[in-house]
């Protein structure tokens, strides 16, 4: 029987969602590239559901096996000097942290530091986390 190694992955991801007319607006207004644009009506990956509202993500380009907050790190050296600019975006598209914790095992888990949170809320974004346990 072969023995599988343990695992745990990590991302973060930027998103601001809602009835977006422009996308490259919101990377000019913020002055970054997404990662990502997806449309309402566009296939959802793996399934045969359609995205029901429109996405701008920007995933921090970390190594998914790197602990969760340097994913936070990341985006916080991007997004907090421009704060006031996803404020204002803020009152017309929702915004928010998606991360995603990723095992093999049933005994992991993670923990953030005030520090990797703070600056979340100096934002005034929300934070969500998706945990999936992977079978072998």
């Amino acid at each position: 029987m072969a023995v599988v190694e343990k695992y745990e992955r990590y991302s973060a991801t930027l998103r601001i969602y809602g009835n977006i007319q422009d996308a490259s607006m919101i990377g000019m207004r913020l002055g970054l590239e997404p990662t990502r644009v997806r449309r309402k009506g566009e296939p959802v990956e793996g399934s045969s559901e359609r995205i029901e509202i429109d996405f701008w993500e920007m995933t921090a380009p970390v190594t998914k096996d790197r602990p969760l907050e340097d994913h936070l790190a990341w985006l916080k050296a991007r997004l907090l000097p421009r704060g006031s600019v996803l404020r204002d975006i803020k009152t017309a598209l929702s915004v928010d942290l998606f991360c995603e914790y990723r095992s093999n095992h049933g005994q992991g888990g993670f923990s953030l530091s005030p520090e990797a949170l703070s600056w979340i809320l100096e934002l005034e974004i929300g934070l969500e986390v998706a945990v999936v346990f992977e079978k072998n």
